[in-house]
């Protein structure tokens, strides 16, 4: 083969494959934070909002067969989650709600103390589960009742005690029931302002499952489900730090307006705990996966480049060798011109 003809070899080699920059693009542009900003924002309303508070007690209320003037709304579902004479409230006429030894239960926080904590099991210091319990009043459909009666207990103001609070059940010197969660919340009212009449504001926003928390986290991916495609936004980390982002603000939102009405005691959403967890740990997972996509390009890009080398280094050597003296000259022919590619 003639020189000219293994240089042109050479030079027509494989092409570079180029990196598609617009692909990894994930910077955010200002819609992006415009509408994080007001999902967070409306996240914060939606679990803070008293009046949807209110509305949502009222639903509890006509759930338990209390008398009132309700809704068309509050009626159906009150009727959908009825759950007065359920085993989970124990209720002595003239006493109030009965506690776990059958005396009568600090009101404020009578489901931490008796049959509400999912997680309850057994006998003695954590007793009562709430589906044990309704199994043994209606059988099969005591389960579906209990269902019906924990969702229901989630719109009260006190809220449902989140699962596994019996962990945390003792018992007093006079060897009443009790929980340890009722002292820490007793101690931050009396921090907070100097006696415990905060305690039960602070129990419910602070160690409870509520149905205002619940559909403030649940609008937040809706929303940005929408968002995704209505703009067409594909890329995994973009997505990722909207989500956190809108997720992060409604979460601290709500703990610091909880802390400007409780003087210093922040709300906490539980059922977002969960929520914000993934969303961090999605944009963990999303940019390390692009981090190993770069690192995979760079490498062939390296791969590449050498490549491109070892090809000048071979095409200047045979020039070389084909321009020595006695080369071209006897050969009667003129400087090789190289093709651009």
């Amino acid at each position: 083969m003639r020189a000219e003809e293994q240089i042109e070899a050479i030079v027509a080699g494989e092409p570079i494959d180029e990196l598609d920059v617009d692909e990894m693009q994930s910077d955010l542009d200002p819609f992006d934070f415009c509408f994080a900003f007001a999902v967070g924002i409306v996240g914060i309303v939606i679990s803070t909002n008293e009046d949807i508070e209110s509305w949502l007690a009222r639903v509890h209320d006509a759930a338990s067969g209390r008398p009132g003037d309700y809704g068309v709304v509050q009626r159906m579902l009150g009727a959908l989650l009825y759950h007065k004479g359920d085993a989970l409230d124990v209720y002595s006429p003239g006493e109030g709600f009965v506690g776990r030894n059958g005396e009568r239960s600090y009101v404020m926080f009578h489901r931490l103390l008796f049959g509400h904590d999912m997680l309850a099991f057994g006998s003695g210091i954590m007793p009562y589960n709430p589906f044990a319990l309704m199994y043994e009043q209606k059988g099969l459909m005591g389960i579906l009742q209990a269902v019906r009666h924990l969702v229901a207990d989630t719109m009260s103001l006190q809220g449902l005690p989140m699962p596994g609070s019996s962990l945390l059940d003792t018992e007093r010197e006079n060897g009443k029931p009790w929980n340890r969660i009722i002292d820490w919340v007793q101690e931050l009212s009396v921090e907070s302002c100097g006696d415990k009449s905060r305690a039960q504001e602070i129990y419910s926003h602070m160690f409870t499952i509520r149905a205002q928390d619940i559909a403030s986290g649940g609008l937040i991916p809706v929303l940005n489900k929408a968002y995704f495609a209505a703009r067409s936004i594909e890329d995994p980390v973009r997505r990722a730090q909207i989500r956190l982002i809108d997720t992060g603000l409604a979460f601290f939102g709500q703990a610091a307006v909880g802390a400007a009405r409780q003087k210093g005691v922040p709300y906490i959403n539980v059922a977002m705990i969960p929520q914000l967890a993934k969303a961090y740990g999605g944009l963990i997972v999303a940019s390390s996966r692009r981090t190993r996509e770069l690192q995979s390009q760079t490498d062939a890009l390296c791969a590449s480049a050498s490549e491109q080398i070892t090809r000048h280094s071979l095409v200047s050597d045979m020039l070389s060798v084909s321009y020595a003296p006695c080369g071209p000259q006897e050969s009667g022919r003129g400087p090789i011109e190289l093709e651009e590619r």
